[in-house]
């Protein structure tokens, strides 16, 4: 059931939800930065740090040996973030409209579900 092809599989899930994640807040943050009331700058950093991800995760899968570390570096970063945005939603709780919250809600609950998912399929398979 826990294979390689199911880690890769998840590989290039992650990379290409970041890449997307990325192209979204990079074209559209300037439409979205008055509904969300989240600072312009923090979306762009946002941005930029889903760009990191998806340009980590598809050097993950270029690499010929998958190292469990390597892995385990992409776990909690994707960890680390989903926390990011989770006290990002509590400090901007009353400051920003309720789908700003709401959208870093969903941001810390498929990037920590993703995290999740790897943790569970890197404890099995390495």
């Amino acid at each position: 059931m826990y294979s390689l092809a199911r880690l890769k599989k998840l590989l290039w899930f992650d990379a290409i939800a970041a890449t997307v994640a990325a192209t979204g807040i990079f074209f559209l943050k300037d439409l979205m930065q008055p509904y969300l009331g989240l600072p312009s700058a923090l979306l762009s950093g946002m941005g930029f740090t889903a760009l990191v991800f998806a340009l980590y995760g598809f050097h993950l899968l270029m690499r010929k040996i998958t190292s469990k570390r390597w892995i385990q570096i992409l776990i909690y970063g994707n960890a680390t973030y989903a926390i990011f945005c989770l006290v990002l939603s509590l400090y901007f709780l009353f400051k920003i409209p309720w789908i700003g919250i709401v959208y870093l809600w969903i941001d810390t609950a498929i990037v920590e579900t993703l995290s999740y998912i790897e943790w569970k399929t890197t404890k099995h398979f390495f």
